[in-house]
């Protein structure tokens, strides 16, 4: 991979992309491992993103003009590979407010279990994007059916807009804990297990819903988890803020959930996620962090659901 002509920056997963695009005259030559599979672009001189002229397209949801390299040894997911069947059960819609939202919102329930048996939850933020791009509902099934996970239902939960809902916002967490987990739980049995999944922004939503309420949920899984974030970061600052959740860590909270952390080698928030599992370490907390030489996108995360669901379900 080299520059084509005309380029002026490198956009990648090492720098999130356009918010930090990395200049051609400081890119060094680099390797990537031979089970890697990294997605790039270039800038022009107008300022455009382009794709590599010589490069293959990656099929990222989020930039079309995204370009990946693949190593000779990467390969799927064997259940992601096999889980190629439509879902096989219906998604069941959920209109909860206006209470806390001052409006109607909407998510979805899928039930593994059938409404009628008594499962975990898993609570899924950006559920519509897992559901689409992880391809939540196929893995599922497949776990489920070779017996890799219980029977268990999903709560689907969309933001309207992320980085409001999804920054320690107390009125979407009064929407979930007050509004959706009743709406769900008044269609589906909960057998007391309520695990919180997310990916970047929606894993940081979800490590505050479960110190918010540590007596309402067992665990939580992050896929490449915005923990650089605070409260008090003016603004939120993704690459170097106050590191709220390591801190809760630290201090003693968090110590009755299980943690499952997946994060890219090939991203910048790959130090965080190290501090955070150092800190995971040292509080004795039950864990399990797994790296991939990935980056921040839906290629990795749908690589990390069969490992990640058998982590916080099989258990």
């Amino acid at each position: 991979m080299s520059p084509p002509d005309g380029a002026t920056h490198l956009l990648s997963d090492l720098h999130d992309w356009r918010r930090r695009p990395l200049p051609v005259a400081e890119l060094a030559p680099f390797t990537l491992p031979d089970d890697a599979w990294f997605e790039y672009a270039w800038l022009d001189a107008d300022g455009a993103a382009c794709a590599d002229p010589a490069g293959v397209p990656a099929g990222n949801p989020w930039w079309r003009h995204a370009c990946r390299l693949a190593g000779p040894r990467w390969s799927v997911d064997p259940v992601v590979a096999a889980a190629t069947a439509r879902a096989a059960h219906r998604l069941q819609g959920l209109r909860t407010g206006p209470r806390s939202a001052g409006r109607e919102r909407r998510a979805f329930l899928y039930s593994a279990a059938g409404p009628g048996r008594s499962g975990p939850l898993v609570v899924v933020q950006d559920g519509k994007s897992y559901w689409q791009h992880g391809r939540l509902g196929p893995i599922v099934d497949l776990l489920t059916a070779r017996g890799e996970v219980p029977p268990a239902h999903y709560l689907l939960v969309h933001p309207e807009r992320r980085s409001r809902d999804y920054i320690f916002s107390a009125s979407f967490r009064a929407h979930v804990l007050d509004e959706l987990l009743p709406a769900a739980e008044a269609r589906v049995t909960c057998d007391g297990r309520r695990v919180l999944l997310g990916a970047s922004l929606g894993a940081l939503a979800g490590a505050d819903l479960a110190l918010a309420r540590p007596d309402l949920f067992t665990a939580v899984a992050a896929h490449s988890g915005a923990f650089l974030i605070a409260p008090e970061d003016d603004p939120p600052d993704p690459f170097a803020g106050g590191e709220w959740l390591r801190r809760q860590i630290l201090a003693g909270r968090g110590g009755g959930l299980r943690w499952h952390l997946e994060c890219g080698t090939l991203e910048w928030l790959l130090p965080g996620h190290r501090r955070l599992e150092a800190a995971l370490l040292a509080a004795g907390c039950e864990h399990r962090a797994v790296e991939r030489h990935v980056g921040h996108n839906w290629v990795n995360w749908r690589q990390a659901l069969p490992g990640t669901l058998r982590s916080v379900l099989a258990g």
